[in-house]
This record gives structure tokens, C-alpha cells and sequence, in this order.
């Protein structure tokens, strides 16, 4: 396997290489699209996320990575206070340990055994937490800790109501819980579930109920198993659109939200008290048809639907691949040439598409940070 803190130094050295360019640019003469990050802001979030959650005096945040995919954002959560990093794949986690993080939860269950072998080779010398739904995982999960003489954090996933990965009932939480306490390799450290269907409930006083019944069943099964003698000091939940909520529920000892730092659209409305840090720059290309149409299109940014032009109130028209298309019959003084900031639908997809941040303070390019690891592949780390 090719070190992961050499892929990780190509990675500034490529991005800085491609659109190093920019950098002393202001952010509208940036050649679009462009994935911009204003840096302010996301210290801003940063900041306002670690005083509510002081304030509350109950769960501690383990931002997830995916959201941002960044060492240098989650160097600066860790800095106000995270109380480590949670991530959605093991290269996510391969990668934060090459840039110096310990305490890495990858909150998904993991399978395929270059993953495993990975790892369990990342948990000799980190603490790792992954999660489990069932028994035969465990057990393999417990081989290659073995055969790489580490230890590995398990994490019992719960279905709070997501209806994806998760045990769906406190007694087979029960019964998973007793049998990792029995492998070699493993170390039961808690539960872990996700209420991320509650963010589909724009309504605020029923996606709060959804989301009550949902910490319900959850710390259920964390008092079953304690009730049983098994310990479950962490008990990890809570996606950024019911982020407080669930940080002042008993029983909670840590939330997994990651878009406050960036925020966006669709979880905008839902969350006030964060600002847009992530935007992406684009180019006015044509007025026709009582339309302002812009050069980024559902390549470039996602959840189209909930796309906006910062500063201007154009609702959307429709977007393709290399078109973003906003309906102006009312009219616009945008015109053909005209930089503008779209603020994305889905922040963690829109990052995924881009290879850089364009890092800018008082609106000037004053670094490119690399997105890594971009997309879903192994980037040579198997």
C-alpha cells in the first residue's frame, strides 16, 4: 500500500499546482465553476457550534468529515474542541490519521476485506471505532484485528428509524452486544445510530417528535445493555437538522453533525445560526428567454432544486449537466459576463465533484485546499 502521507502531500502539491494561479485573485474573477470556501465564515460556524454546545454542558460534537473532506477544517473543529472525527469510509479515515488525527469513528459498517485488512492495520497505532449490525461482521472484523495484532472500537449501529443499516430492536442490540464482547481483537465501546430521517420533515415541530421517538428507542438499547452489565459510555447520534435537539437528550454523549461548518440549502432552512461558508462561483452566460443562466449545472453543484444565487432571488428554473437555469421573467440586472455565488442544494455531493477550495478571506484567493480523498475510491490506499 502506497503511504498515505505521501498521497496525502501529492494531493496539496497537485491542487496548488492546478489552481495555485489563483491565489491574490479576487473571488469574481476566479474561471468557473469554481468550489469556494470563505474562510471567516467557516471559522465563524466553527466557533458558534463549540459555544452552543458549551452552553449546553451535555454531548460533545465528532463533526463528520464528509461534509467538508478537509484536514484543514477538521484541524480547526478539533482546535475549538471535537472530540474526535467521525467519517463515513475507512480511506476518509486512513487519511486524517496521515494528517496527524487520532480518535477516528467510521460510522458505517465495513465489509470488503482490503477494507478490514486497512483497518485493523490503522488500529495499531490509532484509536479506531467502526460500526457493526450483526454477528458474521463482527467476527471477521475480529480476524483481521487479530491478524494485525491491533484492537479495534465497535460501535453497535441502531436503526432509529432511518431504515438503512442498524439492528431494529433493543434485544438484537442485546444479543450483538454479547457476542463482540467475546471476540478477541474487539473492544465494545457504545452505539451509534443516525435520526437522518428527520431531516426529510421541513415541518420543526414534528420533525422534533420524529426525532424524540427516535432517541427514545435509541438510548433504550444503550439502558438494556448496561442493564445486562455490558458498559455503553458513548452513545453517538445526531445529524446537523436535529443537532440540538438530540445534543440535549439524555443520555447522549456525542453528535455526528458535519454541514453546519459549510451549510447549505436543504439544511438551511431547517438550522438557522450558521452561515454559508461554501459556495460556488459562476459566470452569467446568458439572458435569453427571461432566464438567468449561469455555467454550473448538476455537474457542478448539487440538489439543483435548491440552488441559489447569493443576493439575488431568482427561483429555479431548471438544471442540466453544464446549465443552471433561473427563471428572470420578472427581471434581473444580471448580465451576460456577471460573476456570481451559488449556494449549493446538498453541500457534502457539491464537495465531492471538485478536487479544490478555493480558500478565500475579504473575498481574495489566499490558499487551495485539497478535497481528499475525493469520491468513493481507494485512491491507491488498498
Amino acid at each position: 500500500m502506497p503511504d498515505p502521507a505521501q498521497i496525502l502531500r501529492e494531493a496539496y502539491e497537485q491542487v496548488r499546482r492546478d489552481y495555485g494561479a489563483a491565489i491574490g485573485q479576487r473571488r469574481a474573477d476566479l474561471v468557473t465553476p469554481a468550489l469556494v470556501l470563505d474562510l471567516g465564515a467557516v471559522q465563524r460556524n466553527i466557533d458558534h457550534m463549540a459555544s452552543e454546545l458549551k452552553q449546553m454542558g451535555a454531548a460533545v460534537i465528532r463533526p463528520h468529515y464528509k461534509a467538508h473532506k478537509n484536514p484543514d477544517i477538521a484541524r480547526r473543529q478539533v482546535a475549538a474542541g471535537a472530540g474526535g472525527l467521525s467519517m463515513a469510509t475507512v480511506w476518509e479515515a486512513v487519511v486524517l490519521a496521515a494528517a496527524g488525527f487520532d480518535d477516528l469513528f467510521v460510522v458505517n459498517t465495513v465489509a470488503h476485506p482490503a477494507k478490514l485488512r486497512a483497518l485493523a492495520g490503522l488500529a495499531r497505532d490509532h484509536r479506531v471505532l467502526v460500526a457493526v449490525d450483526e454477528a458474521g461482521n463482527a467476527a471477521d472484523l475480529s480476524a483481521a484485528a487479530v491478524a494485525a495484532g491491533s484492537t479495534l472500537g465497535i460501535m453497535i449501529e441502531v436503526d432509529t428509524g432511518m431504515d438503512r443499516c442498524g439492528v431494529d430492536s433493543a434485544a438484537d442490540g442485546l444479543a450483538l452486544a454479547r457476542q463482540v464482547t467475546g471476540l478477541p481483537g474487539l473492544r465494545l465501546e457504545g452505539i451509534t445510530g443516525y435520526e437522518g430521517h428527520c431531516s426529510l420533515t421541513r415541518d420543526n415541530d414534528l420533525r422534533h417528535e420524529r426525532q424524540r421517538l427516535a432517541m427514545t428507542f435509541f438510548t433504550g438499547v444503550a439502558a438494556l445493555l448496561e442493564a445486562d452489565g455490558i458498559p455503553c459510555p458513548i452513545r453517538s447520534a445526531g445529524g446537523i437538522a436535529t443537532w440540538n435537539w438530540t445534543a440535549a437528550f439524555p443520555g447522549i454523549t456525542e453528535i455526528q453533525a458535519g454541514t453546519y461548518v459549510v451549510m447549505d440549502n436543504f439544511h438551511g432552512v431547517m438550522v438557522p445560526g450558521f452561515e454559508h461558508s461554501l459556495t460556488v462561483q459562476a459566470t452569467v452566460i446568458s439572458r435569453q428567454s427571461g432566464k438567468v443562466i449561469v455555467d454550473a449545472g448538476s455537474k457542478s453543484v448539487a440538489d439543483p432544486a435548491d440552488v441559489t444565487i447569493a443576493g439575488h432571488d431568482l427561483p429555479v428554473f431548471r438544471f442540466d449537466e453544464e446549465h443552471g437555469m433561473f427563471d428572470a421573467a420578472g427581471g434581473s440586472p444580471l448580465r451576460v459576463g456577471d460573476p456570481v455565488a451559488l449556494v449549493p442544494g446538498y453541500s457534502p455531493s457539491t464537495v465531492n465533484w471538485y478536487d479544490a477550495y478555493h480558500v478565500v478571506q475579504d473575498g481574495v484567493v489566499a490558499d487551495i485546499w485539497p478535497v481528499i480523498p475525493r469520491g468513493p475510491g481507494h485512491h491507491g490506499l488498498a
